[in-house]
């Protein structure tokens, strides 16, 4: 054999080796978390584990890991129209950041994370502030954000979210007059 045969050789094994390599490759696919991720594994359909930042390979086919994107989500839930205790009709609408708290319990309960949640917002923050007399005054809006916070996080935890840094971007309420009465006294 001549120089050149060997060369040429050495390179096409190289490159049987390589293409074998990332065939092989393939089969078993790696997943990288960043630290703002946390991944939800399944074996067989059943809760495995959390998995935490870093580089993770699936065991085998019979798992299933799920991406969770922890970062705060902003959300807007605007022009919740309501009747206040006073039965003045009312609007209120609220900025927030929603988190997760729990990742397992937030795959499995929440379909689309944002949307499902939005729809407890509003349905918690509506029967909330029916039950008070809306008071625009800027102190009374940073009270109020905080016992919406408090609220909303206790019915969202069972879900695996929470809010935080709501503020209270409107709030309104229409006064009724009262009907005169009409006839001879």
């Amino acid at each position: 054999m001549n120089n050149d045969n060997i060369w040429l050789f050495v390179f096409w094994g190289a490159v049987l080796f390589i293409l074998a390599q990332r065939i092989f490759a393939r089969k078993k696919p790696r997943i990288f978390l960043p630290d703002f991720q946390r991944a939800v594994k399944f074996v067989d359909g059943a809760f495995g584990s959390v998995l935490e930042p870093g580089s993770h390979e699936p065991a085998g086919k019979n798992e299933q890991i799920t991406v969770v994107d922890m970062r705060p989500q902003p959300i807007v839930v605007e022009r919740i129209t309501y009747q206040d205790a006073m039965q003045a009709p009312s609007v209120i609408s609220i900025a927030a950041e929603l988190v997760i708290s729990d990742p397992f319990e937030a795959v499995t309960k929440l379909k689309n994370l944002v949307n499902d949640s939005i729809a407890i917002i509003r349905d918690q923050l509506r029967s909330m502030v029916s039950k008070r007399i809306t008071d625009p005054a800027p102190e009374i809006r940073e009270k109020l954000a905080g016992e919406i916070t408090l609220a909303l996080n206790n019915d969202l935890r069972r879900f695996g979210v929470q809010v935080q840094r709501i503020e209270v971007t409107e709030l309104w309420s229409r006064t009724i007059k009262p009907p005169m009465a009409i006839g001879a006294n």
